[in-house]
């Protein structure tokens, strides 16, 4: 019972080391090593919480130390890879800054949701710090094989305004849906959000043996991105109309 109470911090702790051991490889140059291990630090990021409230045992604790894990793993590395790979050869201290955008905006998303007392139970205010962690990552991950199959072709610096883009979403009020419970009794639209996940865990699955896992990965954080910033659209038009209307 007892370690019980503690095995959702133990994920969370795996997170964080996983963050640590990112970070180790960016500063050795093996970026997509690293990137590959933030995208582990995501699968026990999302273990995490949901572990907790199976087993009834959320606390303030977990709560807290799942902020400062995501604070490294998914806020510092992000931003140190972006350095490393982009920006670092800038004049001044424009890299600097501009890497420092994911750094930032993370801590601000994460400060935030702390503080939130209610917060939506279908969604989160803002784009989570560890989407955005896995969208950068994947994106890196694409340049290094264009780099590696085309390296006249290859322009990474393009990515630049994607990213900032990507870190502004997570202090946005763009709602995006939270991850299924692990129940199909829990309604239909946790039903299709769950078949969704299921799904990409197959294709990832597959993807990891034939090659290109990332492939699959960046056309989940793709659909998962815009069909936030499809219905934050919809919502406006229909807040507009009813305005109209009155």
């Amino acid at each position: 019972m007892r370690f019980n109470q503690h095995l959702p911090s133990l994920f969370t702790l795996i997170n964080l080391f996983l963050g640590f051991i990112a970070i180790i490889n960016i500063q050795q140059g093996n970026y997509v090593i690293a990137c590959y291990v933030l995208l582990a630090a995501g699968a026990f990021d999302s273990v995490d919480g949901k572990l907790a409230r199976m087993l009834g045992i959320p606390t303030n604790f977990g709560k807290e130390i799942d902020s400062l894990a995501d604070m490294v793993s998914f806020c510092l590395a992000p931003s140190l890879l972006v350095y490393a790979l982009y920006t670092q050869n800038m004049p001044g201290i424009s890299g600097e800054v501009i890497a420092s955008v994911p750094l930032i905006m993370g801590a601000i998303r994460l400060a935030r949701f702390n503080t939130i007392e209610d917060k939506p139970t279908d969604s989160f205010i803002g784009l989570p710090t560890p989407m955005n962690a896995l969208a950068i990552a994947s994106l890196v991950l694409f340049m290094e094989h264009i780099k590696l199959a085309n390296p006249e072709y290859s322009q990474p610096r393009l990515l630049l305004p994607l990213i900032l883009s990507l870190s502004y979403l997570m202090v946005s009020r763009v709602k995006f849906p939270k991850f299924p419970i692990l129940n199909f009794k829990a309604g239909k639209q946790n039903n299709y959000r769950l078949f969704g996940v299921i799904l990409f865990v197959i294709c990832f699955s597959i993807a990891i043996f034939t090659g290109y896992p990332y492939r699959v990965l960046a056309l989940f954080l793709s659909c998962y991105i815009l069909s936030g910033l499809v219905m934050h659209v919809i919502n406006l038009g229909n807040i507009e109309t009813k305005s109209q209307e009155t």
